[in-house]
C-alpha cells in the first residue's frame, strides 16, 4: 500500500493501477472481497523511454518478467511478455508503452519507496 500512495504522488507517474487504492474504480468490490492487497502495483509512466530508463536505476526492483518469490521485481511489458505482440493489440489490451508492474516484496518500506524516487528523467 505505501509503495502504491507512494507512485501515486510521483511527479512522473501518469497513473496507478492498484485495487488497494481508493481512486481505483473497483476499490470497494477489492475491499468487499479481501482482508488486505495485493502486492502487485502497476502504474503508467508515459513513454517508453521513461518506463526502460526507470529499470535502469533502480537497486532494490530488480528486472525480471514475473512475479517471484519474496524479492520485489518490477517488469515493462511492453519491452518483454508483450514484445512480440503487435504495437495496437498491446494497445487495445491497454498495454501501454510506459506501463511498469511492480512485484513489491518483503523489504523495508522506505527502502522501496526511496528506490523509484532516486530516478530522474
Amino acid at each position: 500500500m505505501s509503495v502504491a500512495r507512494f507512485l501515486k504522488a510521483h511527479d512522473k507517474v501518469d497513473c496507478v493501477f492498484y485495487p488497494g487504492l481508493p481512486s481505483h474504480e473497483q476499490h470497494d468490490l477489492a475491499k468487499s472481497q479481501m482482508s488486505g492487497f495485493t502486492g502487485m502495483v502497476s502504474v503508467d509512466v508515459g513513454p517508453l523511454g521513461r518506463a526502460r530508463a526507470l529499470t535502469e536505476h533502480l537497486q532494490i526492483f530488480s528486472l525480471a518478467e514475473g512475479p517471484g518469490g519474496v524479492e520485489s521485481l518490477i517488469s515493462v511489458p511492453a519491452l518483454m511478455t508483450h514484445a512480440s505482440v503487435p504495437e495496437d493489440r498491446r494497445m487495445a489490451m491497454g498495454t501501454t508503452p510506459g506501463l511498469v508492474r511492480f512485484s513489491v516484496g518483503i523489504e523495508d518500506e522506505a527502502d522501496l519507496e526511496e528506490d523509484p524516487a532516486r530516478v530522474r528523467g
